[in-house]
């Protein structure tokens, strides 16, 4: 941020990033503005979904998007799920466009973060990016935050809801240019529900440095748990317009409001309880509360694909 004096991460006292080799982040909420996701992303989707599929109806990609939507719904019938839309496997082209977009905006209504759902949103939106109607908002301290961190040799992944092309789509294409050179790699849904500690486990394998030497962003308080469970160090975020978090969060974790304050903060309490090993902890009975999440489990195969959420 202008004006502020850049501290590295050995000068600050102490330092969040002290002892961390990896640093994964969220994007809503984190990153990038619910606001940004909620009235440009999702009603980009919601309005060119029928047009989209009607252009590209016979693309490859797309046939693979619409059968992933097809296996999905049927899954979501056999399950009972309430008020789901089935898409036919047979019929004219004009049936099949009509009852995806009416799938889709259920799922979005519903605010479901199937991978299916994402892997669609992802295409959708590449249209607008290509087209400079999509242009990417970042908090204004992530951008120079994320180079400090990297140029000290922290390696930086995501891990968000949205397709990993989705993921790529909006940090190559931000109001301040193509920040992809920043990111290591790129988690999505494929991996596991983000509610999941064995999702959190699979990425620190891929990673390969051990779980205490991560550092994990959200602005999700489930989420923090999940990766908590798995040895990982937690972070939660708290921007204008996310979710107001309760005073139980400020005690289970440390809680930043930029990511400024990465390099250093004057409360040591803040940093022992980084530290700690009650961060995010909860009871065993709390734990199949949330492995069910928001997030629908679906089998890798079925769905092929990084949100996001975004």
């Amino acid at each position: 941020m202008e004006g502020q004096q850049k501290r590295t991460i050995d000068e600050a006292e102490p330092s969040l990033l002290e002892g961390v080799k990896a640093l994964i982040v969220d994007i809503e909420g984190t990153t990038t503005p619910i606001g940004f996701v909620k009235e440009t992303l999702f009603p980009y989707a919601e309005e060119n979904v029928e047009s989209f599929l009607t252009k590209r109806y016979d693309d490859e990609e797309t046939q693979q998007d619409i059968k992933a939507l097809q296996e999905l719904a049927a899954k979501d019938k056999a399950d009972g799920v309430e008020g789901v839309v089935e898409i036919p496997k047979e019929g004219s082209k004009e049936e099949i466009i009509k009852a995806v977009v009416d799938n889709v905006k259920w799922q979005m209504d519903e605010d479901r973060k199937t991978t299916a759902l994402k892997q669609l949103q992802g295409h959708i939106w590449r249209e607008g990016y290509k087209t400079g109607q999509i242009k990417a908002e970042l908090f204004e301290d992530v951008g120079p935050a994320l180079q400090q961190i990297v140029e000290e040799g922290v390696n930086v992944y995501v891990y968000s809801s949205g397709s990993v092309e989705a993921q790529k789509l909006l940090f190559g294409n931000t109001e301040e240019g193509d920040l992809l050179e920043l990111f290591t790699d790129f988690f999505d849904t494929t991996i596991g529900n983000k509610k999941d500690s064995g999702s959190y486990k699979k990425i620190v394998e891929k990673i390969g440095v051990s779980p205490e030497e991560i550092l994990f962003l959200t602005d999700t308080p489930e989420e923090a748990t999940a990766a908590s469970k798995a040895g990982l160090r937690s972070a939660l975020v708290a921007r204008d317009g996310n979710e107001e978090l309760t005073e139980e969060h400020f005690q289970n974790f440390l809680v930043i409001e930029s990511f400024g304050e990465l390099f250093g903060d004057d409360d040591d309490e803040d940093y022992k309880r980084l530290e700690g090993e009650d961060n995010g902890e909860v009871d065993d009975e709390d734990e199949d509360e949330d492995d069910l999440g928001e997030e629908e489990e679906e089998p890798e195969d079925d769905e092929g694909e990084d949100e996001d959420d975004a």
